[in-house]
This record gives C-alpha cells, sequence and structure tokens, in this order.
C-alpha cells in the first residue's frame, strides 16, 4: 500500500483516486506550490489517458509479438517437415519389415501386435499433426 504522507511514495496501480490526490496535493505542497484543486483533477484526467495509451500499446505490442511466435513456430514446423517425415516412413518401414518377418516364421499373433503398435504410433502422430502451430 502506497503511504500517501510521503511525498516522494511511489506509484500504486491499485490506489484509489481519493489516495492518488491526496498523494499528488502532498507533493505539491511539499515543493512549497499552493494546490488548485480543478488543475490537480484535470492533471489526474491527463494522467489516466496517457495511462490508458501507454496500456493500449503494451496491449499491443504482446499481441503482434505473440502473433510473430506463432508464425515462427509454425515455419520452423515447415522446415522441420521433411525430416519428421523421413523419420516416421523409417519408422513405418521397420514395422513393415518386422511384421513380414513375423508372418514367415507363422507367428500371427506377434504380427499382430506389431501392427497394433504400428496403428498406436500413426495415431500419435495424427495428433501431434493435428496440435502443430498454424503459420
Amino acid at each position: 500500500m502506497t503511504n500517501t504522507t510521503d511525498p516522494g511514495s511511489t506509484f500504486d496501480q491499485f490506489e484509489t483516486n481519493e489516495q492518488r490526490q491526496t498523494r499528488w496535493e502532498d507533493a505539491a505542497l511539499a515543493a512549497g506550490r499552493e494546490v488548485d484543486r480543478n488543475a490537480l483533477r484535470a492533471y489526474m484526467v491527463v494522467a489516466d489517458a496517457e495511462q490508458k495509451a501507454l496500456a493500449d500499446n503494451w496491449a499491443s505490442t504482446v499481441a503482434s509479438c505473440d502473433a510473430e511466435i506463432r508464425r515462427l513456430k509454425g515455419r520452423v514446423w515447415e522446415l522441420e517437415r521433411p525430416a519428421v517425415e523421413a523419420k516416421r516412413n523409417e519408422i513405418r518401414s521397420s514395422y513393415s519389415e518386422s511384421m513380414a518377418m513375423a508372418r514367415e516364421d507363422r507367428d500371427y499373433e506377434g504380427a499382430f501386435n506389431l501392427e497394433c503398435q504400428l496403428r498406436e504410433r500413426e495415431e500419435q502422430w495424427a495428433l501431434e499433426d493435428a496440435a502443430r502451430p498454424s503459420v
């Protein structure tokens, strides 16, 4: 909480208008100036407008940075996609070869288990692709 009796006290974003007015009056009195309440209210309106403009500018800056981060993540995903697909195709091939060997050995249960594992992998990859960042 801001100490309203100390003219050098720092700004508190949660102070009420009355607390802020008292703080400004105290600062004017400490500087040896006469307090003009009408001028003080006008200054407060200007300060509020400036504070709102700063907040709006900050919000738009954050939004534009967020959009740029999303765009760059999407671009990274695009650039990494060929390597990801190559690795997935390598894994698919390995599963297919293992299933073929299991069938040759008449291990139909083992081939079925490998087929289920491959299906689970494909489902996992589909979920990863659905969650990818948009470009």
